[in-house]
């Protein structure tokens, strides 16, 4: 998501982020109406996918907030680590 520019992440969390598949659907409809014109390949992965990325729905918005950020941990474990293998070790100052 960090490459696609702030107001269609905003517009994509309308859809990823809304309560029922019915909401989400309203909004991945709206979608290419403000953003095809610039990026045309965004609303045609979702929709092409969109099957999988409806499994979401399968359970309570609880249960998706920790989907969702247990997926933004594992993106900051895999930063840290990253990071931390191309320094080697860590100097010991005294």
């Amino acid at each position: 998501m960090a490459s696609v520019c702030q107001p269609s992440r905003k517009d994509l969390k309308a859809i990823y982020g809304a309560t029922t598949i019915e909401e989400a659907e309203m909004a991945l409809d709206e979608f290419p109406r403000h953003w095809d014109e610039r990026y045309p390949a965004i609303s045609s992965s979702w929709r092409a996918d969109w099957d999988r990325l409806t499994v979401f729905f399968d359970y309570p918005p609880e249960i998706r907030r920790v989907i969702y950020t247990t997926n933004t941990i594992e993106s900051l474990n895999y930063t840290l680590l990253k990071v931390l293998k191309t320094r080697g070790r860590f100097q010991m100052t005294i």
